[in-house]
C-alpha cells in the first residue's frame, strides 16, 4: 500500500531498495507518528486545561508531524540506502512523506475531535 502511496509522487527509483525496504516502515511509522500526536492533542491537552484548544495550538502539532514525516523519510533512507549524503529522490521523498503525515494528522484530528473536552471544534 506504502509503495503505491510514495510511487504516485514519486515514480520508481532504479534502485529496488525504496520499493523493498525503506517505504513501508516509514509509512508505517509516519502513520502511527501522526496518530500519535492527534491523540496527544485532543485526548490529552484537549482534555487537561482550556488553554490548548486553539487553531495556532493545532498548527504548532501539524509542523510538528510535518517535520517528523521529513526528517524521519531522509534519516531512514541515507541509514537504508548508506548514502553519504541525500540525493534528489530522497528529498523527494521526504517532502511526500512530510505530505502524508500533513495528511493523516488531519485526517485523525477530524475522527479525535469528538473524543476532546476543549478541543471539539478545533481547527474548524
Amino acid at each position: 500500500m506504502f509503495v503505491a502511496l510514495y510511487e504516485l509522487w514519486l515514480g520508481q527509483n532504479n534502485d529496488p531498495i525504496y520499493a523493498d525496504e525503506i517505504f513501508t516502515p516509514v509509512g508505517v511509522i509516519t502513520l502511527f507518528v501522526s496518530l500519535g500526536l492527534a491523540a496527544l492533542f485532543y485526548l490529552l491537552l484537549g482534555r487537561w486545561r482550556s488553554v490548548f484548544y486553539r487553531t495556532p495550538h493545532w498548527i504548532i502539532v501539524l509542523v510538528v508531524a510535518g517535520i517528523f514525516g521529513y526528517a524521519y523519510a531522509l534519516y531512514y533512507a541515507l541509514g537504508a540506502t548508506g548514502a553519504e549524503e541525500t540525493d534528489s529522490y530522497m528529498q523527494g521523498f521526504g517532502g511526500i512523506n512530510l505530505l502524508y503525515a500533513l495528511i493523516y494528522f488531519f485526517i485523525f484530528s477530524l475522527v479525535l475531535k469528538r473524543f476532546s473536552i476543549f478541543a471539539k471544534r478545533t481547527p474548524f
